[in-house]
């Protein structure tokens, strides 16, 4: 079933849009005001609710019709205002709540070109309050810092130095029991011949913007994410079936009581017979993060000064989080295991999450870079779900419908602004 594409924003207590509005009661001058509205006009989102709103509320229709005129006609671009203008443009702000006071009416307009006329008045005024707000942040960008990545190229790397380059966005790798034949993707497979196969290690690199599922050797079924490394054996032998993983990696692993499955990170040991769970160790992160889905994992530093150190177990639905500067570790119990997990399945999850953290993770997966304006409010929280199978310019136009932003797609850049309010004229 497709995956609704649907971001809430809680900002002080409301969602982004109120389903109680009393659309029945509105004028043209509330409906060029409702972002609702405006969504539905410029983007055709939820043209079921006022396809049905319309049917219900036909004495709305002529109201409607003149207002989505108007916000068709709507232009966001900035407007160059000396001070003179700028000095008449708040007289008449004044002169137009002093008349409201005095007659305790709202003022009515009657023909399309007056409202026109107050669209125009009402981007102006918006200009000017960016003009007086953000004057001192003018031009003034910061570029988001995500991880440095060596590799542009999803590859393959067998033992033997060849290099197999991985072109889809997705890539599906499969290494049957032998280790030796390796089918890529539906159609592509590769028959290795190494000389001693029990010494014959892989490895395959994923940079930002692409992915991979890996079924190893002994069944166990790998997804990599974007900007992560994983190397393993490409045939099992032993007492033990050992990886080594930077970046972030679900295993589902295939239960074999001889020999356990071990994956080593830069800094931790989890050690498993069988069982799922999700493993993330990003260089830019001071923590490591394994969260439990099934079965048990055991956590042991692997550190030489920590030798002795204690293991750590998880049963499912826990969270472990190991500090790498203070060499400590956090047990959390009956965390919701699908939130860390849903990326396998193309899907990103925010709960309160920060505007920043949002752009850090759409950078990793679409590869971009994001440059904000200083007036960006980047701390500021927003919840949903994001499809990433979608492009960029859809996912992006979700969290501009949540946030307060605009944005513009530039060569691998996105330049985010804050976005501008009108004034109130009720």
């Amino acid at each position: 079933m497709p995956v609704h594409k649907t971001i809430k924003s809680r900002l002080n207590g409301q969602k982004l849009f109120s389903v109680d509005k009393k659309y029945h009661k509105y004028t043209v001058e509330d409906f060029i005001q409702e972002p609702k509205f405006i969504a539905w006009v410029k983007r055709r989102s939820e043209q079921k609710y006022w396809n049905s709103f319309l049917r219900e509320h036909p004495e709305q229709v002529k109201n409607v019709e003149t207002a989505r005129k108007i916000v068709e006609s709507f232009r966001y671009s900035n407007i160059d205002v000396n001070e003179k203008e700028m000095q008449s443009v708040w007289k008449n702000i004044e002169l137009y709540y002093d008349l409201q006071q005095k007659t305790g009416k709202k003022i009515k307009f009657r023909k399309i070109t007056r409202y026109a006329a107050m669209v125009a008045f009402l981007l102006t005024v918006g200009t000017l309050v960016s003009h007086f707000l953000f004057e001192k942040n003018r031009n003034q960008f910061t570029e988001i810092e995500i991880p440095f990545s060596n590799s542009t190229e999803a590859k393959l790397i067998l033992s033997g130095g060849e290099e197999i380059l991985l072109k889809e966005k997705q890539t599906e790798l499969q290494f049957d029991d032998t280790g030796k034949k390796i089918k890529i993707d539906r159609d592509s497979i590769i028959n290795y011949q190494p000389e001693d196969i029990k010494n014959t290690m892989a490895q395959v690199i994923i940079p930002y913007g692409k992915r991979s599922d890996i079924q190893l050797s002994d069944g166990t079924k790998v997804w990599l994410n974007a900007g992560s490394r994983l190397i393993f054996p490409q045939k099992f032998t032993g007492k033990e079936r050992h990886v080594f993983l930077k970046g972030e990696a679900y295993f589902e692993v295939t239960k074999n009581r001889n020999a356990p499955f071990i994956v080593t990170t830069d800094n931790m040991n989890v050690t498993v017979l069988g069982t799922e769970f999700n493993i993330k160790d990003n260089n830019s992160d001071n923590e490591l993060e394994v969260v439990l889905v099934k079965g048990e994992v055991s956590l042991k530093e692997n550190s030489v000064l920590n030798f002795l150190g204690k293991e750590v177990k998880l049963i499912p639905n826990q969270k472990a989080v190991y500090d790498k500067i203070d060499n400590k570790m956090v047990i959390e119990s009956e965390v919701d295991v699908a939130y860390f997990t849903s990326w396998k399945e193309g899907l990103l999850e925010f709960r309160r999450e920060s505007i920043l953290n949002v752009f850090k993770q759409l950078s990793k997966y679409y590869n971009v870079r994001f440059v904000t304006e200083s007036s960006v409010e980047l701390n500021r929280k927003i919840s949903g779900k994001l499809d990433l199978k979608e492009s960029l310019e859809e996912v992006l136009k979700v969290v501009s419908d949540a946030a307060p932003i605009t944005y513009r797609i530039d060569e691998g850049k996105v330049v985010v602004n804050s976005k501008i309010s009108y004034l109130p004229v009720r």
